[in-house]
């Protein structure tokens, strides 16, 4: 009797061979997951960022709405590229505009600003307030006046300064399948990030 139960708990068993099927199995199906993993959690980032620069787009339209002018702070005149314009997110904030300061997930140290406007004959470079937006050239400045305001975002990796530029301004403008290249077209410009990484300007708007 003792026996033939011994025998039934035998047999209920997983064998070897079928225990490393199993494991394969797991593996073959991680190896496949974890990549797409990673990837939609990365798209995630590129994807808030995005999101954040369009609501700094309609807080500022809506500051300027209200108040006629780019440098202005609860309609107090403000010098493009002081103190106050380097932060211009938490001028936003305080006008009510704006929720929160401009704080994305790829980065850091995120921040938006008004400075000085350059004139259309300036050459963009990956960190003057001029812009090639319509992607002709870039000898040709798009953002000549006399204040630019820019979304920044230092120590960002190459793949997602490309990433972003691909998002925002599409294939044509970003250097696609080169993350390690300079990028001065469209409203997404930086400096070839190499290996390391690079500071991102985003066109918002200038006047």
């Amino acid at each position: 009797m003792k026996i033939s139960q011994l025998k039934k708990k035998e047999a209920k068993a997983f064998t070897l061979i079928e225990m490393i099927g199993v494991l394969a199995v797991i593996a073959i199906l991680a190896s496949l997951l974890i990549p797409k993993i990673y990837e939609a959690i990365n798209n995630a980032r590129i994807s808030n960022t995005t999101l954040s620069y369009n609501t700094v787009k309609s807080a500022l339209a809506d500051h300027y709405a209200k108040f006629g002018a780019l440098t202005s702070s609860n309609g107090v005149t403000i010098t493009a590229g002081a103190n106050e314009a380097l932060n211009f997110d938490k001028v936003l904030i305080a006008e009510g505009f704006l929720d929160k300061p401009f704080d994305v997930k790829i980065g850091t140290g995120s921040f938006v600003e008004v400075v000085p406007g350059v004139t259309a004959a300036t050459a963009v470079d990956a960190t003057d307030a001029a812009y090639d937006l319509d992607g002709s050239g870039t000898t040709v400045n798009d953002a000549a006046g006399s204040a630019v305001v820019q979304a920044v975002i230092p120590n960002v990796s190459g793949g997602d300064a490309q990433a972003l530029s691909l998002l925002l301004d599409g294939p044509a403008m970003s250097t696609t399948n080169a993350p390690t290249l300079t990028d001065l077209k469209g409203r997404v410009k930086y400096a070839a990030p190499g290996s390391g990484s690079t500071t991102v300007y985003i066109y918002v708007t200038h006047r």
